[in-house]
């Protein structure tokens, strides 16, 4: 009976005079739906193609070092193609510029999402990869999930929350909370997308070099509720963030050169480092079965997202027993209200404190500093260089490195 009903009501809103119909969708462009973009071959060289006929000129442009402005060159049937590389193994991110407009490749689905920017990707497989390669592992599940916010004056803010395989089934077992914290630019979205947060942990956990662990991944930019691009809120944004280029150009050089300027000091109160510890945590294990303690909270963010661990703890010495600082320090290690704070996270009981940096990134002496002033202190800690600019290709392989040390010691 229910199937008839449901049938001749179709029937009867298709005879209604007036009716608004659904349009066909149209066909995509015959060119670029038979186009192979972008094609990764065996020796890690990638060649991509843009069906463009009537273009005059199209660029290329990546995050990998070096992809700035590479043209492309058109055939008789109005594609254009470059081949670049050999690239390493990594996640890559890319789009063309067609006439001078920033454009995304049309032959391929897979993107990314920096803020508020859209990114095609690549990924170039190899073992140096391996760590955020998808594999046929058990996955945990990602939930995005509503909290209040009686510090930064929202009622609803949303943050990602990754929970380990064995979660939903084990209702008994309780679990140990890395609390990730995005860069500026990025918002809660930025670690899964970006980071690829929710793959490391899968593989780090089924490989037994990491132990389940909720990781909670909240929105550091205390203005917004919610990330950008899903439809949320006023369009066009009002919140809208603009993540920063992730290949900038200073005097000519693809690669940025070291620097130490930091930003204006932010007072604590009120700021997004105190709802974190007075907001996010209660919410977190009042919502979800983790142990309560410090010995089982870490916190690890990088560039304003490690500037904003620092603060935390800093203000928060009895909270947390695992600290990471991805590419980020302070402006001045030697000032006396910085190495007092240290002083009293030492005393109030530290596990390890973990930084990390790239040879050329930009953040790379302020987190030296930072690790100078945890050395001389007597702190268990460690400091992880690696080729690289300040960008994702460092922060996934940080990420491995500390969720494979934490709750361990």
């Amino acid at each position: 009976m229910k199937s008839i009903f449901s049938t001749t009501l179709i029937f009867a809103a298709l005879a209604l005079p007036g009716m608004a119909m659904a349009q066909p969708q149209p066909n995509p462009v015959a060119p670029a739906a038979k186009l192979k973009s972008p094609e990764v071959s065996s020796d890690s060289k990638v060649t991509f193609r843009l069906a463009a006929p009537k273009a005059t000129t199209v660029l290329l442009e990546g995050s990998w070092l070096g992809a700035i402005d590479l043209p492309m060159t058109k055939d008789d049937q109005g594609v254009w193609s470059t081949t670049v590389g050999p690239l390493s193994p990594q996640l890559y991110g890319y789009w063309f510029i067609v006439d001078g407009v920033r454009v995304n490749d049309p032959s391929n689905s897979e993107t990314e999402r920096d803020g508020s920017r859209y990114n095609t990707m690549v990924m170039v497989p190899g073992p140096a990869a391996d760590l955020w390669t998808f594999k046929d592992v058990p996955h945990g599940t990602l939930e995005q999930i509503w909290y209040p916010s009686p510090t930064l004056k929202m009622d609803q803010r949303r943050m990602y929350v990754y929970l380990p395989v064995g979660y939903q089934t084990d209702t008994t077992k309780k679990y140990p909370v890395l609390y990730l914290l995005h860069g500026g630019g990025g918002d809660e979205d930025a670690w899964t997308v970006m980071g690829r947060a929710t793959i490391i942990m899968d593989n780090l956990i089924a490989s037994g070099k990491a132990l389940p662990m909720i990781v909670v991944m909240p929105n550091g930019n205390a203005t917004q509720n919610v990330s950008q691009g899903f439809g949320y809120g006023p369009i066009p944004s009002a919140q809208q963030v603009v993540a920063p280029e992730p290949n900038p150009v200073l005097g000519g050089v693809a690669a940025p050169p070291r620097q130490t300027a930091g930003s204006p000091p932010q007072a604590y109160a009120g700021s997004y480092p105190e709802s974190l510890v007075k907001d996010v945590i209660p919410f977190v294990e009042k919502t979800y079965r983790v142990v309560p303690d410090k010995a089982h909270r870490a916190i690890a963010g990088l560039s304003m997202g490690g500037g904003q661990t620092i603060m935390a703890t800093n203000n928060n010495p009895d909270t947390f027993a695992y600290i990471g600082v991805f590419s980020s320090g302070v402006a001045d290690a030697s000032d006396p209200a910085f190495l007092s704070a240290l002083d009293t996270i030492k005393k109030d009981g530290i596990k390890f404190y973990w930084t990390g940096s790239g040879d050329i990134d930009q953040a790379h002496d302020r987190t030296v500093a930072l690790e100078a002033a945890l050395t001389a202190k007597g702190f268990p800690t460690s400091y992880k260089m690696i080729p690289g600019r300040h960008y994702w290709f460092l922060w996934r392989d940080f990420l491995g490195d500390y969720a494979s040390l934490i709750f361990k010691k």
